[in-house]
């Protein structure tokens, strides 16, 4: 109407006009990956901390399993031997992190970020992995997330 084109008209000649070249993006994409699958398959460094990681995971969850978040607070407070387990996943995620990056990894005792991240994981795991506890907390993280990406 009026020489103004409407919305779907726009979008088709948006579609027409710009064409995807698949081999192009696929080149782009593999030299973005590249150097992160070269480490997974090289480092052997990163591939044990991974494998720390998904263990002391799979301990904390068995051990924290059919609890309230109150209760694994406490166990966390008292359990040395579950705390030990948790800070040997935070360990080797900061660790595995700065290898996939290309970091060079210092041995020894960490600051106050250990702290901090022994911390979010413990909430993490009380909120996300309890299974009481944890379809909430996912899907209030999902909604969160995409009301935000949705505003982009």
């Amino acid at each position: 109407m009026f020489g103004r084109t409407s919305r779907i008209e726009k979008l088709k000649n948006q579609a027409e006009d710009t064409s995807f070249d698949l081999l192009g993006s696929f080149e782009s994409f593999y030299e973005d990956v590249r150097p992160f699958v070269e480490r997974l398959l090289y480092d052997d460094e990163l591939r044990n901390n991974i494998r720390t990681l998904i263990d002391s995971g799979r301990r904390i969850y068995d051990e924290v399993s059919g609890q309230s978040p109150t209760e694994v607070v406490s166990r966390l407070w008292d359990d040395d031997r579950l705390r030990r387990e948790v800070e040997t996943a935070v360990a080797a995620a900061e660790a595995g992190s700065r290898r996939i990056r290309g970091e060079k990894v210092k041995n020894g005792g960490g600051g106050s970020s250990g702290k901090i991240l022994f911390v979010l994981a413990a909430a993490t795991g009380a909120l996300f992995l309890n299974p009481k506890t944890g379809p909430a907390a996912r899907r209030f993280a999902r909604e969160a997330y995409s009301s935000l990406t949705s505003r982009s």
